[in-house]
This record gives C-alpha cells, structure tokens and sequence, in this order.
C-alpha cells in the first residue's frame, strides 16, 4: 500500500495525518490535505489516505460527519470507494 512508503522526516505532515487514522482522528488527514497545493501533491495525499481507509475507515466517517460537504473528505471517500471497487 501507498503509505507503507512515507518517510516522516521527509513528509512529516502525511505521515502525522497516517497516525492519526490508526487512532481514528480525521483532523491530521484534514490538515494534510489542505497543506496539498499542487495536483500532483494532492493526489498524492488524496490516494495514500484513501488506501489508509479502505483498511479502516472510522476516522473518514468522523470526518464526514464532522463537516458534511468538506470537499476534501468526499475525494478521499471517492478514491478509497474506487480502490475498493478495483
């Protein structure tokens, strides 16, 4: 899986965001994303939270749930939705 290829001291954010889902918190996943500026970026992020959610998907749920609308939960709930589907 994508995330298993993190390096926190290269990519502290994502890997911060990555723990949090273990402990079922969105908010670090929230902030990933917003920290994504560039496409390639955030598809990036996009695609290892979503491989992150297929495995255990609490902390998208409490996402979603917490800000229904966030554009951001939706592509990571779209992405995890078509890896699942493939």
């Amino acid at each position: 899986m994508l995330e298993s290829y993190v390096d926190p001291v290269q990519d502290p954010v994502l890997a911060r965001a990555l723990s949090g889902t273990l402990r079922d918190e969105w908010r670090p996943a929230a902030d990933a994303m917003a920290s994504a500026r560039s496409w390639d970026r955030r598809a990036y992020v996009v695609l290892t939270l979503a491989a992150a959610a297929a495995r255990r998907d609490v902390w998208l749920t409490n996402w979603r749930e917490a800000k229904p609308g966030d554009r951001d939960a939706a592509a990571v709930h779209a992405a995890m939705v078509a890896l699942q589907a493939s």
